[in-house]
């Protein structure tokens, strides 16, 4: 009689802060668990309940996918391992979890027949979400697990794992700097408490709303409403009264304008293309005072 297939783990590092390891319901699935030592193997079949300790890699042979959840400085190490071993990788998919790597520094196992896709956990407030980077068998394996214990999962293409590090630090790195000198101007404009907040928040509820109606190819805000000689105006004061704002302000908008005026292009194009009217989208940033 044909075993079932099962779902293996190599695991090295501190887990309990795993979100893979942490989710409801997953590790239920986990068999053969392989760490560094058969004890320490023992200890997080212990901690997540679950699992068979193994010694050896071989063990893993009965696994249609093996998660991998160690510190990205062992993965060379652990994939060298695996590759010294005699376990027969056709038909495994291995999953590394929780790691910014790409899966290609999984290439070796890919060369001796495995499949291999890389998962991180997407910051979400309502639920936990996980992207999914790598081959079609691997990612299509690792999306009908997590589905199966109600996890959500976005699919990135193979290989392009660097554009959601770019998305990432566009939406999430970036805007820190810049809020906490939104946060300084309200501050010193006079407003502080949960109107300051208040308001900082309907500021960048208002920009995601215009972003997913995809109503203004440009420029928002007072760079749309305002008229150019009052923002002028306005920059001259801020680098007035205070210097370092207005240089991060005006640096950032030069950063910006190539990317904001190429958008404003291409929309452009599609709605001649479309033979409708185009409204003027931004005033010209070159146009403002260069304040560097």
């Amino acid at each position: 009689m044909k075993m079932p297939r099962q779902l293996g783990l190599i695991v090295e590092g501190n887990s309990t802060k795993s979100v893979i390891l942490r989710y409801p319901g997953l590790a239920d699935s986990i068999g053969p668990i392989k760490a560094s030592a058969l004890s320490v193997a023992h200890r997080v079949s212990n901690f997540i309940r679950a699992g068979n300790p193994i010694s050896d890699y071989e063990d893993l042979g009965n696994c249609d996918l093996v998660l991998i959840r160690v510190p990205d400085a062992s993965v060379p190490r652990i994939v060298d391992g695996l590759c010294a071993s005699s376990l027969p990788m056709s038909g495994i998919s291995f999953l590394l979890c929780e790691s910014w790597l790409p899966s290609e520094v999984l290439s070796p196992l890919k060369a001796r027949g495995a499949t291999i896709a890389t998962l991180l956990a997407v910051p979400a407030q309502s639920s936990e979400w996980f992207a999914l980077e790598g081959q079609y068998t691997a990612v299509k394996r690792s999306k009908r697990l997590l589905n199966s214990v109600d996890a959500s999962t976005v699919e990135l293409r193979a290989g392009t794992k660097h554009l959601y590090f770019a998305a990432s630090a566009f939406a999430e790195t970036l805007p820190r700097a810049l809020f906490a000198a939104a946060q300084r101007s309200l501050r010193r404009a006079g407003i502080s408490g949960n109107h300051l907040y208040l308001l900082l928040e309907e500021m960048a509820q208002n920009m995601f709303r215009d972003i997913t109606r995809g109503s203004r190819a440009g420029w928002t805000g007072p760079l749309l409403d305002c008229p150019e000689e009052v923002a002028r105006d306005y920059l001259v004061r801020l680098q007035n009264t205070v210097p370092d704002m207005a240089q991060l302000l005006s640096e950032q908008l030069k950063l910006a304008e190539p990317f904001m005026l190429q958008r404003i292009q291409k929309r452009s194009k599609k709605s001649a293309a479309a033979g409708v009217k185009q409204a003027p989208a931004s005033p010209q940033i070159g146009g403002l005072p260069n304040l560097s």
